[in-house]
């Protein structure tokens, strides 16, 4: 895979003005490039031939994250020049949280580097990240059980949810309560959070003021209810539920309102639908559904109002965990489609124009 070369040698021939630049010189500017690379990653690249047939929704489809084991359910800034997501890499065996700027560069690790981490999102109008870790835990720093590549995160009855500035610093703990606390991201204003709790005994919604404050909870069925967002306008809430007691292995992709009011499913066929996001609009939702078995899952939309899905991907491998930039016109997601290793992808987005009922 071309990774893009650096720019100080990009052209090796002699210079325009004649003059000749010395072997000692080429040497030490590739060496600065190289460790710079080595430091931050490579630049995000364009990879037009990592699309497949029927990708219509999606164009300048470029990877973001190269290195590491895994990486993967990463979020855009609120003024979108920097992204949040979790990866394995480095010492520790456990998914950390990192931030860097979107052109690749100024990578930082915001989690402190033992237990597990999971779930950063972006403050909208503060310097801050809301992300959930077990670091407090010690009997949570050894390795954890191998996934075989596969994107997953453990359940912890350890995870509490903190926030923190960008880089880490000043980490407040805003939960502290049995069972696990994680999936938690901000509403548009800042002023809400959403997350998954096993507080009550059963892994379900609930909301809380920013502080940690007020907690409320939202969902109130037999199941794992995960992955959380509220609305632009901060009046519903999109959420996956494994609720099928026949088959537990099966998701539904849900709608209710925040006050947790008109519950409404969805998706309702026989597969892991999860992982749904809004589209700025309001009026669509973007999720992951598996295709057969459970190495293949891509990408759907569907209306809120109603109606069947609209797919999004056709690569045989693993499209998972979408969200758009603020004016719907990029997506980025986890993708298995480079290498087989799970890394986070963006590309251009075009939303359909169909009405309810319409999609195919």
């Amino acid at each position: 895979m071309a990774f893009g070369e650096p720019q100080c040698c990009a052209r090796m021939g002699p210079p325009r003005n004649g003059t000749h630049i010395p072997m000692r010189t080429l040497i030490t500017l590739i060496a600065l490039n190289l460790a710079l690379i080595a430091q931050h990653g490579p630049p995000p690249v364009s990879a037009p031939d990592l699309r497949t047939e029927g990708e219509t929704l999606i164009s300048n489809l470029r990877q973001h994250t190269f290195t590491g084991a895994r990486a993967g359910e990463a979020y855009f800034s609120p003024n979108e020049d920097m992204i949040c997501y979790q990866a394995v890499r480095g010492d520790c065996p456990h998914y950390q949280i990192f931030v860097q700027h979107l052109d690749g560069t100024r990578l930082v690790r915001v989690s402190p580097g033992k237990g597990l981490t999971t779930c950063s999102f972006f403050h909208p109008t503060l310097p801050k990240l809301i992300w959930a870790s077990t670091h407090h835990d010690e009997a949570t720093f050894g390795p954890p059980p191998k996934q075989a590549g596969r994107y997953a995160w453990d359940k912890h009855p350890s995870f509490e949810l903190y926030v923190s500035g960008l880089e880490g610093e000043n980490a407040v703990r805003l939960t502290n309560s049995p069972g696990y606390d994680a999936e938690a991201s901000f509403s548009a204003d800042g002023s809400q959070i959403v997350f998954t709790s096993e507080r009550d005994g059963d892994h379900e919604i609930y909301t809380m003021s920013a502080d940690g404050s007020n907690v409320r909870r939202i969902t109130n069925a037999k199941g794992y209810d995960g992955g959380a967002f509220f609305s632009p306008d901060g009046k519903r809430i999109c959420f996956r539920g494994f609720r099928d007691t026949a088959n537990p292995g099966n998701a539904q992709i849900y709608v209710i309102n925040a006050d947790g009011s008109n519950e409404r499913q969805l998706t309702f066929d026989q597969a892991v639908n999860w992982c749904p996001y809004w589209h700025p609009n309001g009026e669509w939702l973007i999720y992951s559904k598996n295709i057969g078995d459970h190495r293949n899952f891509e990408l759907f939309l569907v209306l809120v109002a109603g109606g069947e899905s609209l797919r999004v991907t056709t690569h045989p491998g693993a499209d998972v965990l979408p969200v758009f930039s603020r004016d719907g016109k990029r997506m980025m997601w986890t993708s298995t489609r480079a290498e087989g290793k799970s890394q986070v992808f963006l590309a251009d987005f075009v939303l359909p124009e169909l009405k309810v009922g319409a999609a195919k």
